[in-house]
């Protein structure tokens, strides 16, 4: 038995087929009709949508077979997806390909194989249409094209889902950064509007005049810090849905995120502390990552003063942990619980007043929820507070 090689694009091809989440996935009369159809067309007993997985074909839709899967390196889909065009075994027993196949000696006992492969617009072979019979055979060139035919429309449905879903999830995208610009911006504007019409009308005197600004000041940067988080998080969404993992240096990306946040910190006297080897490490997504990072190195200046905020990482197998931990005023077990299962509404302060409306952590756990990895809060009051993300 020769075992098939593996297609160049082996990653993509893999990274796409996970993608279009069809992996593992009840059985759906659309792709059921399909295998049905292929199998009357062809006069065969058997019909598969095979899915070729790094390890397994996986049979999304079949006839004539009781099982859902069979190892890869049996498997004769692997030698299919490397074809560009229908790959054909007219007898198994003849070919020193299959010859000695445990499919072929054993069940199914495959003597005939045909199979077309599935083919998305990226040029991924995914896995394929294939027909099987307990004999020896050949197609007719109406059988051929037929089968093509069908195999073209797995594709194209499952396709038009992730379409379908991706257009979806844009439209809630849009709708929820509308959602939140009108309800978190209209109000400290209509503030801002209050105090220069009362200045204007001569309400304010210059004493509560500057003091009334002052709270502009602080608003306007909340403003602004909310119309930010919405922006970078609205472009990843509608930019970035499918993630793109690559090797980051983590230390260079803290670096960067903390020369941005240079006049704040200073105007609070608050060192960053960038505790991670120059060399090390992390395979993910570079904007989800510094998104993440960036609010929380933010929100832990804002609730720190003379005190330190430092940021240290390590990997322990496959898994990178990313602490980000403050010398600040810390809060309570029950508001940081609150804060990471979204039960606690109420925003704090921070050392200077800064309001807070909740949102750049709600969009970190978000982000953190779709990356597949976590985050715990430990925080003492008068002490500081340390979040935890692992990737």
């Amino acid at each position: 038995m020769r075992t098939a090689g593996f297609p160049n694009n082996e990653q993509k091809r893999l990274q796409e087929l996970y993608n279009i989440e069809l992996l593992d996935t009840p059985h759906e009369k659309e792709f059921d009709d399909i295998v049905q159809l292929a199998s009357d067309l062809c006069d065969m007993p058997i019909s598969l949508i095979s899915l070729v997985d790094a390890n397994r074909q996986w049979f999304k839709a079949r006839v004539g077979l009781d099982v859902d899967e069979t190892n890869r390196d049996i498997s004769f889909c692997s030698h299919a997806i490397l074809q560009d065009h229908l790959f054909e075994v007219p007898d198994a027993k003849e070919d020193i390909r299959f010859n000695d196949n445990p499919l072929v000696i054993d069940n199914p006992a495959i003597r005939y194989y045909a199979g077309v492969p599935l083919v998305t617009k990226a040029g991924n072979r995914l896995g394929t249409l294939c027909v099987i019979d307990k004999m020896p055979r050949m197609l007719t060139e109406k059988q051929r094209n037929g089968l093509k035919v069908l195999a073209d429309n797995v594709i194209k449905i499952a396709e038009l889902r992730i379409k379908n879903k991706h257009l979806n999830y844009l439209t809630q995208t849009q709708k929820r950064i509308i959602s939140i610009l009108a309800h978190d911006v209209r109000n400290p504007l209509a503030s801002i509007k209050s105090v220069i019409e009362f200045r204007r009308a001569d309400m304010l005197d210059e004493y509560e005049a500057a003091e009334m600004m002052g709270l502009v000041e602080v608003q306007l940067d909340s403003t602004i810090d909310m119309i930010e988080n919405v922006v970078n998080w609205g472009e990843m969404q509608l930019k970035f849905d499918i993630l793109n993992f690559e090797n980051i240096h983590l230390h260079d990306l803290i670096c960067n995120i903390a020369d941005s946040l240079t006049l704040n910190s200073h105007s609070k006297h608050n060192l960053i502390v960038n505790d991670i080897p120059q060399e090390f490490t992390v395979r993910t997504d570079k904007r989800v990552i510094e998104f993440i990072l960036r609010n929380l190195i933010s929100n832990a200046n804002k609730f720190t003063e003379n005190g330190t905020v430092t940021i240290t990482a390590k990997t322990d197998a496959h898994l990178t942990t990313i602490e980000v931990a403050d010398t600040g005023v810390g809060m309570l077990p029950e508001k940081a619980a609150g804060l990471l299962n979204g039960t606690n509404s109420n925003t704090t302060e921070g050392t200077r007043n800064e309001k807070g409306n909740g949102l750049g952590l709600m969009l970190v756990k978000e982000f953190v929820d779709r990356m597949g990895g976590s985050m715990t809060i430990e925080s003492t009051v008068g002490i500081g507070t340390k979040f935890t993300l692992t990737v």
